[in-house]
């Protein structure tokens, strides 16, 4: 199958790969003259399952709440007169009971194992160096009620997979020595040993490389101007630069 990519980011660039890969036949647009040079440019690039709770919890709708005359809450709300915000906001609070929740955080934290599990395969069999770092992660707490919390959830992670570890001050600042001068402002941390980073800009273009070596085409600084149709199907992408089957 011809298959185009649209969007040389992080997802397209490995989409390609692995599309490769099944021996289909792969274009890559994108409208910059480099990979990842977008979102990806300068991604987080954290890989981190032990930060993968649901959103929508029981604490959330106080949280919300407050974000309508605070500007400090983790999540945010703004009214506006829009009725897919106002449906969406709906279907987010449905999912706001503890049930819900740990239904949807076990559905997310099944996912991100997978992903984690398939990094490693790729950064092997295409033996990527983009400066990762498996120290694991720190998730830091200041209140000790919402550490206590945070450790009462951490056994619903380590019964399906994961290994996280409470840890008090004192190891906060053994772990990482930069946070010993303010170790006496926390509560304690949740420390995820498997959890890691990377600059995700050099894995994306990394893995370009790679994908070129799958016969991935590349085709650079063409801008995207519409998807064309033929009956119900794409028939090509139409770009500055003309058009691509």
């Amino acid at each position: 199958m011809r298959i185009v990519v649209l969007g040389g980011g992080v997802m397209g660039v490995t989409t390609a790969y692995y599309l490769a890969a099944e021996g289909h036949e792969v274009v890559v647009l994108d409208r910059q003259k480099a990979v990842g040079q977008e979102t990806s440019f300068a991604n987080a690039g954290l890989i981190a399952p032990g930060h993968v709770y649901a959103w929508a919890s029981p604490r959330a709708p106080m949280i919300l709440l407050k974000s309508l005359y605070r500007d400090d809450t983790a999540l945010r709300f703004r009214l506006k007169a829009d009725p897919r915000l106002w449906a969406w906001s709906l279907r987010f609070l449905a999912n706001c009971t503890a049930a819900r929740n740990r239904k949807n955080t076990l559905r997310k934290l099944s996912l991100c194992l997978y992903s984690q599990k398939m990094l490693n395969e790729l950064r092997a069999e295409a033996k990527l160096d983009y400066d990762r770092t498996a120290a694991g992660l720190l998730y830091l707490y200041r209140d000790k009620a919402h550490f206590d919390t945070g450790v009462a959830n951490m056994a619903m992670l380590n019964n399906h997979g994961m290994s996280l570890q409470a840890v008090d001050p004192t190891r906060i600042a053994e772990l990482e020595p930069q946070l010993a001068h303010a170790k006496d402002k926390l509560a304690g941390a949740i420390y995820s040993p498997t959890d890691e980073s990377g600059d995700c800009l050099k894995f994306t273009e990394r893995v370009a490389v790679a994908a070129v070596g799958n016969n991935v085409v590349f085709m650079l600084d063409h801008d995207i101007r519409r998807i064309e149709f033929a009956g119900d199907r794409i028939s090509g992408i139409a770009t500055d630069k003309g058009r691509i089957e």
